[in-house]
């Protein structure tokens, strides 16, 4: 069973700047991480709060994550390009 994604508004405000090429490819990964969120965790920061937030690499963006495995989501709580 996947988990349910969700999608914070400034994710999805930052993703309309983004080229159609962009978004597909961020929503393809952004669909694949509800089967399996821990394998994409390429590293770990805290937040303000000191949550655990996951981060993963993808075409260029860096995608900070939590999966909330008691409720089985998936919270995509920040999308930044990678190199900045």
């Amino acid at each position: 069973m996947k988990d349910r994604l969700l999608i914070a508004i400034e994710v999805l405000d930052f993703s309309q700047s983004l080229s159609r090429r962009e978004q597909t490819a961020l929503w393809k990964r952004f669909r694949e991480m509800t089967d399996t969120p821990h394998r994409f965790a390429d590293y770990s920061e805290t937040d303000s709060t000191q949550r655990r937030l996951d981060v993963h690499a993808h075409a260029g963006f860096a995608i900070f994550f939590w999966e909330d495995a008691t409720d089985r989501h998936v919270r995509i709580l920040q999308l930044s390009r990678a190199d900045g």
